[in-house]
């Protein structure tokens, strides 16, 4: 009974993400199984203002007949019926928990599809039995290994990797190619040490391009085909999300394209990603803002002795970038300390601080917000039940927590929007502490 969710709604499932990102290209999902997948609002929204279909995924309508016969043809079917309306410039396939029981192989179905029809197929290992995060990141995953081919880098170029409404909700993950776009490339450049073949080249010719960032693609965001073809032209890539990550390291691990994972949020947070990007290094976190009285981080030598770690005060539940990115506010811009990142999804290890951790269950989360001791957390609204008596609540909402309901707006989060997000939360909650 310890996975039990009784006030919280249990993870969103991988086949979420598949959809959420297949919806925003030119492509075409098929999820072997029963069901619809759809949450309550798309089943409304069907169709786009200008016509074009909503949903770019559709599904084999699998019965208990085919756990003997097989979900071959079914999803064979489906592709010639979708393909009529939707014309996709590639496909992805997935299981669905009832066909990935069954065995299906998908990966000889995407072969022969792509033989028989010419277009560029592949499946994603996906089940429907892991939460959202996976489903986009094996998604793009399989995308960059489909899609992408060599090309010439163009200087002061940047693929975005990993921004979806699940995470940012529609404002922000819409903007965020227009917002980089707006930043200055050379000023970067010229604020950093740079590194590498791609970066040198880049020096010399910024100037050229107007010296703003260039989005070549976005992965996750509304894009098509062609343009993700071309990602291995990128001077760098730019993961803003934990979901981002394995294509950024597949794009490297081909291509040699050099990758920053973090959110570009808050004010001097985002001045270090911005100069991160201009050099091809990550920036460097702090130490989960720990501090002793004489002003020396928790681990840290002091005086010849090891300063002991002190009590947390601030605790931070989202998307892992999203929490680091308001972690580095939080202490650098509002001078605050000892802040915590949790999230009930994937973590990198290796951009993670002592203290931040995963939780697997409501009885985790439950726990951790009761006996946790902070004085300040900023969560999702509906984990606000957790909440200890006299702590100040920040309401973060994460859309994934609302899938079949409404949720609370997000505001854009970029640069120096965060801060002013910060400064009015903290004002309206500064009663309660």
């Amino acid at each position: 009974m310890a996975k039990l969710w009784k006030k919280l709604p249990p993870p969103m499932a991988d086949n979420f993400g598949f959809i959420e990102v297949l919806n925003k290209t030119d492509g075409m999902g098929i999820i072997d199984d029963c069901s619809e997948y759809r949450t309550s609002a798309e089943r409304r929204r069907r169709h786009r203002e200008n016509g074009e279909a909503q949903m770019r995924v559709v599904h084999t309508e699998i019965g208990p007949e085919d756990v003997v016969s097989g979900t071959r043809q079914k999803v064979l079917d489906a592709f010639e019926d979708g393909r009529r309306d939707l014309t996709p410039e590639f496909v992805l396939l997935s299981a669905g928990p009832c066909s990935a029981m069954i065995g299906t192989d998908l990966e000889e179905i995407a072969e022969t599809i792509g033989q028989s029809s010419g277009i560029k197929a592949a499946a994603v290992k996906l089940s429907g039995h892991k939460a959202y995060d996976t489903g986009i990141s094996e998604t793009l995953l399989a995308m960059a290994k489909l899609l992408t081919k060599p090309g010439n880098i163009c200087p002061s170029s940047v693929n975005i990797l990993g921004a979806t409404a699940l995470d940012w909700q529609e404002e922000n993950a819409g903007a965020l190619r227009g917002w980089l776009e707006s930043q200055d490339f050379s000023a970067a450049m010229h604020t950093t040490k740079t590194s590498g073949e791609r970066f040198l080249v880049a020096m010399h010719t910024t100037k050229t391009s107007g010296g703003r960032f260039l989005v070549t693609a976005d992965f996750g965001g509304a894009e098509r085909a062609e343009n993700i073809a071309r990602a291995a032209e990128a001077q760098v890539n730019l993961a803003v999300t934990v979901s981002g990550l394995a294509a950024a390291k597949y794009l490297k691990s081909r291509y040699g394209t050099p990758y920053i994972a973090a959110a570009p949020f808050g004010k001097s947070w985002t001045e270090r990603v911005l100069e991160a990007l201009g050099s091809g290094t990550q920036p460097e976190q702090g130490t989960a803002g720990q501090k002793s009285e004489s002003g020396a981080r928790s681990g840290e030598t002091e005086c010849g002795r090891q300063v002991e770690n002190t009590e947390p005060e601030v605790l931070i539940i989202c998307e892992q970038f999203m929490g680091n990115a308001i972690r580095e506010t939080l202490i650098r811009d509002y001078g605050m300390e000892n802040v915590r990142v949790y999230t009930f999804y994937m973590m990198e290890k290796s951009l993670s601080q002592p203290g931040d951790g995963r939780l697997r269950s409501e009885q985790e989360a439950e726990k951790l917000l009761k006996e946790g001791g902070f004085h300040t957390i900023i969560a999702d609204p509906l984990l606000r039940c957790f909440a200890p008596e006299g702590s100040r609540w920040i309401d973060l909402p994460h859309k994934v927590f609302q899938l079949y309901g409404e949720h609370p707006a997000l505001p854009l989060f970029f640069g120096e929007n965060l801060n002013k997000w910060l400064d009015e939360q903290l004002r309206k909650t500064e009663e309660n502490i």
